[in-house]
């Protein structure tokens, strides 16, 4: 018989991503609490890493990040566009890292890639929702802080990101070895 258990660990860890994309994802974008979109990326790059560490199989954090999707939309979270694409995203990028790299690096580059992706995304999803003049509108008003071309505050604000996610990713990975010592041969 087959294993299952990095299928059912995927789908545990989507549960809990989704669980917290729904209930602290809606309540601090509720709150307008700045950088939400940093500190849900974080939160799921934890869920991702962990599971990845946990359970190296290829796919594994593509299935977590379908089950987040899936309860984000059928929760009270509703149906937004922005959460749901970043969800997506955060997932490609973790995988991706996995694929690319091996331990502590693939996390910290798939963390790079899924918070690096964050300002870009706040672009694009101006321009599907409000049409090229909303993202136009953004790309100004991020050209307007310091009197700066607006590529380059969004190449900084991308940098930043994309220097958190990495840290992250590999306090996540750590995270997943004191988890993986604790449990012992269990998983």
């Amino acid at each position: 018989m087959r294993d299952l258990r990095p299928w059912t660990h995927a789908a545990l860890y989507g549960a809990l991503w989704g669980a917290l994309e729904a209930t602290v994802g809606t309540a601090i974008h509720l709150g307008r609490v700045p950088f939400r979109g940093e500190i849900m990326g974080l939160i799921g790059l934890v869920c991702l890493v962990c599971l990845r560490r946990l359970q190296p199989r290829v796919g594994v954090v593509l299935v977590a990040g379908l089950t987040a999707i899936f309860l984000k939309v059928f929760t009270l979270g509703g149906l937004y566009p922005g959460p749901l694409v970043g969800i997506a995203t955060q997932a490609l990028a973790v995988e991706f890292g996995f694929l690319v790299a091996r331990g502590p690096w693939a996390a910290a580059l798939g963390g790079a890639v899924a918070l690096g992706t964050n300002p870009i995304q706040r672009v694009i999803t101006a321009w599907i929702v409000g049409g090229s003049e909303a993202a136009t509108a953004v790309l100004r008003a991020v050209g307007e802080i310091g009197g700066v071309e607006a590529k380059w505050v969004l190449a900084g604000f991308v940098g930043l990101a994309a220097a958190i996610g990495a840290v992250g990713g590999v306090w996540a990975w750590r995270l997943a070895g004191r988890v993986a010592r604790r449990l012992g041969g269990r998983l």
